[in-house]
């Protein structure tokens, strides 16, 4: 009986201090940044270390960092995410971006929605679009 008690007991120590650890890394995400609380605690560190990763394509990827940033501020503006906009319009701005060039990003992503509305709505068929484009 003394024997079947002790396993509970560690197994219930073991448990909290598992949980507090856990508990204990999320809190230090929180602080890294406050981003960090929009994912469940289960996967945190996880989402954390992508977004981390994901942000390198604008600092060392193939593509130049404005240049990045200025197809990131396009497809914010056509997800209409007000806060993917601030966020990279500001960075862009950080890596050089002008004003023209930040609205030349909307202009594009205005006209690749209006020229899709159209096609979609007049029920373009591969075969015309096919032609148009010359294949």
């Amino acid at each position: 009986m003394k024997k079947n008690f002790l396993i509970i007991l560690f197994a219930f120590i073991s448990i909290n201090a598992f949980a507090q650890t856990n508990e204990s890394s999320y809190n230090e995400l929180l602080e890294k940044s406050p981003f960090n609380k929009m994912y469940p605690k289960l996967i945190a560190s996880e989402a954390a270390q992508y977004f981390v990763d994901w942000n390198k394509l604008f600092s060392s990827g193939p593509i130049a960092t404005k240049e990045a940033r200025l197809a990131a501020i396009s497809a914010s503006a056509a997800m209409k995410c007000e806060y993917c906009i601030k966020a990279q319009v500001i960075a862009a701005k950080k890596a050089g971006a002008t004003d023209d060039e930040i609205k030349a990003a909307v202009q594009i992503a205005a006209e690749v929605a209006r020229f899709s509305t159209l096609l979609y709505g007049n029920e373009f068929t591969d075969e015309e679009f096919n032609k148009a484009l010359g294949l």
